[in-house]
C-alpha cells in the first residue's frame, strides 16, 4: 500500500488538501527504479484487481 498527502499544492488552478491510499503493485513507487522481480505483472485482461479491508476496534476502558 502507498499513502500520500496533498498539502494544498495541486492543482495550481485550485489547490486542495487530501490523503490518498493506493495499491502498490510492486516493491518501489517508480517503475524506473524497479530491479528484476520488483515490478508487478498485469494479467492478460489488462486489469489488475486489489482489495483493502480496514477494521476498527474500540479499546476497552482502562
Amino acid at each position: 500500500m502507498a499513502l500520500w498527502r496533498n498539502l494544498g499544492s495541486f492543482p495550481e488552478s485550485g489547490p486542495y488538501r487530501s490523503i490518498g491510499v493506493e495499491p502498490m503493485l510492486g516493491r518501489v513507487f517508480d517503475l524506473a527504479e524497479a530491479e528484476e522481480g520488483e515490478a508487478a505483472v498485469v494479467p492478460a485482461t489488462g486489469v489488475p484487481s486489489w482489495r483493502l479491508t480496514v477494521t476498527a476496534r474500540r479499546s476497552a476502558p482502562a
